[in-house]
């Protein structure tokens, strides 16, 4: 019999290391438990297995490749984690971040990022009106073009807002487009279409001009910005103002994608059946095409 891993880290370092000997459903499963280990012991084994998108035996099938008699004795190793530090509850966060706090130079650099990253995420959402979000939502669904607009460091969130989006939607453009002008790329725009505006400290004028057109030609404009004050807030219908503040020389972004993918997140919740369908073509297409490592790759659909 093989030699049961006698505690849940034990169990992870197990599945990591055999990774790549998994078939691709147990490999789904382990996945899970190696990202997700505190849900282990929350959640059931079914729960699980639909969140996986694999049959909930995989658990089963896997818990036997580690020695364990089932699934139950496997999920054991985790239970504590739901209830204790062990896995960086409140406690243990407290004490890693004072511990690298003291040790000074970068651990105590991580230790300020590590603050400001969660307080940043915390007020990020916290800050947003559930109904503005609603409405942005419905904006977009209704809209006969969507552009989503940022350069500079505002690119790179713009385009992955953009890039997940279009698997729902095929009116959505992410402008500047290569080569371009955002002015240009509104040349054509109409009422009936909606500019999303991103753009944090220093304001880019690029961005500023083109929300400037665009309610002079009467468009619907959603800025997301960092700060209440900004030009973009200022000017827009409706402006989603996200914390970006470090204690060191450049801003974090990480509560912006949080909003970003919380505003997706609502997007395809309101939207009708039929993008659900258009999500799983869209994967379908990608996984025929032997684009994926695995054929139905965990958190596809989210």
């Amino acid at each position: 019999m093989k030699k049961r891993p006698a505690s849940a880290k034990a169990v992870i370092e197990q599945l990591t290391k055999r990774f790549d000997e998994f078939p691709a459903a147990l490999q789904v499963a382990a996945r899970l438990l190696i990202d997700h280990p505190r849900d282990v012991g929350l959640y059931s084994m079914r729960k699980l297995a639909a969140r996986a998108s694999v049959h909930p035996n995989a658990f089963v099938r896997l818990a036997k490749e580690l020695g364990f008699d089932g699934y139950d004795e496997l999920r054991e190793r985790f239970r504590d984690f739901a209830v204790t530090d062990e896995l960086g509850g409140f406690g243990a966060r407290s004490e890693w971040l004072h511990g690298l706090h003291s040790e000074g130079g970068a651990s105590k650099v991580v230790a300020q990022m590590a603050e400001a990253t969660t307080e940043n995420l915390q007020r990020g959402l916290a800050m947003q009106e559930v109904k503005d979000l609603e409405q942005v939502c419905k904006w977009i669904v209704d809209a006969n073009h969507v552009y989503i607009l940022g350069v500079g460091a505002a690119y790179s969130l713009a385009h992955q807002f953009w890039y997940v989006a279009r698997m729902a939607f095929e009116h959505l453009s992410l402008i500047p487009r290569l080569g371009s002008h955002p002015l240009d790329d509104l040349a054509h725009i109409n009422r009936q279409d909606v500019l999303i505006a991103l753009t944090f400290q220093p304001y880019r004028t690029e961005t500023i001009a083109a929300l400037e057109l665009a309610r002079e030609k009467g468009l619907r404009v959603v800025g997301i910005t960092d700060s209440a004050a900004s030009p973009v807030a200022r000017d827009a219908d409706i402006s989603l103002v996200c914390p970006t503040h470090t204690p060191h020389f450049f801003s974090s972004h990480a509560a912006v994608t949080a909003l970003l993918e919380t505003l997706i997140a609502v997007l395809v919740a309101q939207a009708p059946a039929s993008v659900g369908k258009r999500i799983d073509a869209f994967h379908a297409q990608r996984a025929s095409a032997g684009l994926y490592l695995e054929e139905r790759p965990l958190g596809a659909r989210a």
